[in-house]
């Protein structure tokens, strides 16, 4: 599934529409992740708070909505440098509480293990998580909320060429574990439809990163926003060598398969945010 913050790339890397909106205000990333910039008015401003009814939703904490989310992965999740959880998918999450007249407990969890904690750690999934029919058996999805996109990255100047997905046999491929882009790229070796691939799987995206960095891998496969991210941040280091605008991958909210009041909740709220302009607003502060 992972981590997600102004110069103009191609707007095909965004989906439906992502406009560059550079912020005012910078804050470095965790770890040495590119700066993830916001804008000085929050998205979250115009909120109409409460409005949401949650009396029949089970909560771990009674007056809280818990949160797991692996904090690393911008412009969806990143941490400021006095350790704050900033982001696309934090404002989010604050966004939705508002409406559920709900307080927030984030549970920072590695994203390889983070479904496991659905239920008995936290209430919800909040990470930049794809909707997939794989997931769907072990967990409810809310109403998607943003569209991404399979991105190949590269460095700078690289000679490598990619004109489809199936150009990275004989590549050594960086990606982060337990995602989409991992289970596409075994699904395309384990049917020969890639071959000769070396892949690495890093815990943390910034990894695959910083080994593409070193020459250990030829390219990094991500998600659209988070290759629009890094190679926003550090134009002179990376460039996008394939995006596969022809499947489209959704993110949501996960949450226990048995908890659809939380669920009606989610979207109602969502629904909300929408007409009051949550999405636009967030989408302008945090992507390039």
């Amino acid at each position: 599934m992972k981590k997600i913050i102004a110069m103009l790339l191609a707007s095909a890397m965004l989906c439906v529409g992502f406009a560059g909106c550079g912020g005012k205000d910078s804050k470095d990333g965790k770890d040495g992740n590119p700066n993830v910039s916001a804008t000085d008015v929050s998205a979250t401003d115009v909120i109409v708070k409460g409005t949401v009814d949650v009396s029949n939703v089970k909560l771990i904490k009674d007056g809280t909505l818990s949160v797991g989310m692996e904090i690393g992965y911008p412009p969806f999740e990143d941490k400021a440098e006095n350790g704050d959880a900033i982001g696309y998918d934090v404002d989010l999450v604050y966004a939705i509480a508002d409406k559920l007249g709900l307080e927030v407990n984030i549970v920072d969890t590695a994203f390889d293990v983070i479904f496991a904690g659905i239920g008995t750690n936290y209430d919800c999934v909040v990470s930049a998580v794809t909707i997939t029919d794989e997931r769907r058996e072990n967990c409810l999805f809310s109403d998607p909320y943003i569209d991404s996109y399979q991105a190949v990255v590269v460095k700078k100047g690289s000679d490598i060429k990619i004109t489809s997905l199936n150009d990275l046999s004989g590549k050594s491929v960086a990606l982060q574990d337990a995602t989409t882009s991992k289970a596409l790229l075994e699904d395309m070796i384990k049917t020969g439809t890639v071959t000769d691939c070396k892949m690495g799987p890093s815990e943390k995206v910034l990894t695959a990163f910083t080994a593409l960095d070193n020459g250990e891998y030829d390219v990094v496969l991500c998600d659209s926003p988070v290759a629009d991210t890094y190679i926003t941040n550090y134009p002179d280091k990376y460039e996008l060598a394939f995006l596969d605008k022809e499947n489209v991958e959704q993110f949501g909210v996960a949450m226990a398969k048995t908890d659809e009041a939380l669920q009606t909740a989610v979207n109602e709220a969502m629904k909300q945010l929408k007409d009051e302009g949550f999405f636009d607003d967030n989408k302008a502060k945090w992507f390039a």
